[in-house]
């Protein structure tokens, strides 16, 4: 009976914590921008980007391109406020045409953060509403 209890709280345990993993690893939200660098050939840009809330780190990004836009969805590392892979800095790729760039904030939306300024061809921050 005891040995019945005991595999039964074991199981229990072990799908209480891949529950919990799994719910993790999601998009996230609030990544601010802290610093940015393009390389000599204007080819990749090294983003440096922070998690606004106390809680949570970025594993990875997702970036996609359309047009003249790019849109990058970033990733939370898996588990409860885990930073096991996490990352602060990610180069993204950047086509001659790409003049925005925009980052994932929720519901579908997305923030223009950087646009390259038509008259010096130089990459900005937008302001933040």
């Amino acid at each position: 009976m005891k040995r019945k209890i005991g595999v039964i709280a074991l199981l229990s345990i072990i799908i209480v914590v891949g529950l919990l993993f799994l719910s993790t690893g999601g998009k996230i939200t609030n990544v601010i921008l802290t610093d940015y660098s393009i390389s000599e050939d204007g080819k990749v840009m090294t983003l440096k980007v922070a998690v606004m809330s106390s809680m949570g780190y970025i594993r990875t990004l997702k970036a996609s391109e359309e047009g003249n836009t790019k849109r990058i969805t970033f990733y939370s590392t898996y588990g409860l406020n885990s930073d096991l892979g996490a990352k602060n800095e990610f180069q993204v790729e950047l086509n001659p045409s790409c003049n925005e760039i925009y980052f994932y904030n929720g519901k579908g939306e997305y923030m223009l953060i950087l646009q390259k300024n038509s008259k010096t061809n130089e990459w900005e921050r937008t302001l933040v509403k």
